[in-house]
Parts: C-alpha cells; sequence; structure tokens
C-alpha cells in the first residue's frame, strides 16, 4: 500500500481532513509529540519521534540503558533508540514494511508506537531531576555535545 493512502486513511480515523506529504514526509502532533512519518527507499516507512537529549550527568546511564533496550526490546515494543549525531537529540525509530500495512493497522501501530514514546520521553525527567541536584565538581565525568568524554 502506498504511503497516501495510508495516510489518507490515518487521516480518516483520526477525522481530519489530510496530511500532508512533503518530500517524502509527514508530520503529526500525537498527545503534544511530534511524529515523523517518513518513506523509506526500501519500500517501508520510517516512523520517528524525539525522546529528548538527557543532561550530560545522565548521558552514560542513558546509553546502557538504550543499548540494552535496542538489544532485546526491553521497553521498546520493537522500536530503535538512537541518537542523531548531527543534532545530538535521542528518538525512537520503528520501520514498517508498507507491504503489511493497511490503514486500520497502521492507525494501531502508530497508537502503539506513541504510547512507547511517551514512555521513554518520561524516562528523561528523574534523570533531569537528579542532574540538577548534582552539584559539578572537577572530578565529575563530563560529556561533550557529540557524546565523547570531555578531558
Amino acid at each position: 500500500m502506498e504511503m497516501k493512502e495510508l495516510l489518507d486513511g490515518l487521516a480518516s480515523n483520526l477525522g481530519i481532513d489530510s496530511l500532508a506529504i512533503i518530500g517524502g514526509e509527514a508530520a503529526i502532533d500525537i498527545d503534544g509529540m511530534p511524529v515523523l512519518i517518513t518513506e523509506a527507499e526500501d519500500d517501508a516507512l520510517l516512523v520517528s519521534g524525539l525522546v529528548g537529549d538527557p543532561p550530560p550527568e545522565g548521558c552514560a546511564e542513558f546509553c546502557n540503558l538504550m543499548l540494552e533496550a535496542n538489544a532485546g526490546f526491553f521497553d521498546t515494543a520493537p522500536c530503535t533508540l538512537a541518537r542523531n549525531p548531527e543534532s545530538g537529540c535521542y528518538m525512537l525509530l520503528k520501520r514498517f514494511p508498507k507491504a503489511s500495512l493497511d490503514p486500520e493497522s497502521f492507525a494501531k501501530e502508530l497508537a502503539s508506537f506513541a504510547d512507547t514514546l511517551a514512555d521513554w520521553r518520561e524516562s528523561f525527567r528523574p534523570a533531569a531531576a537528579a542532574a540538577a541536584e548534582t552539584k559539578k565538581d572537577e572530578s565529575a565525568i563530563r560529556f561533550s555535545p557529540d557524546g565523547f568524554i570531555e578531558a
């Protein structure tokens, strides 16, 4: 099924007129979370949402959590967590083969993706609160914006 047909069906399920496709991408706001739907080259759709950017003090712990989640699809329902090297933001991604989708199943899959995205976004709040209480001292490990330990 083509991306336009899937998005038209999604729009109908949501009770809106349509979703615009610009340059092979469409964006939708789900409960205040922007979600990007991109047409991939391999006849699939890639759905992505911004998780956030943990404070530098929580980067190592969050990276370990991401690796564990990606290795066993633990709490990712099975999505992938990634860090965009250009922006430094953490994202949740899921790939959908278009041949396996119809408008109704895509709407359900997108709702499941949004639930998982909300859970991962929520996991940033405790890390941010803990970092705010952490006093910076010379012995603390600091991470640069590109994820490397600063000397």
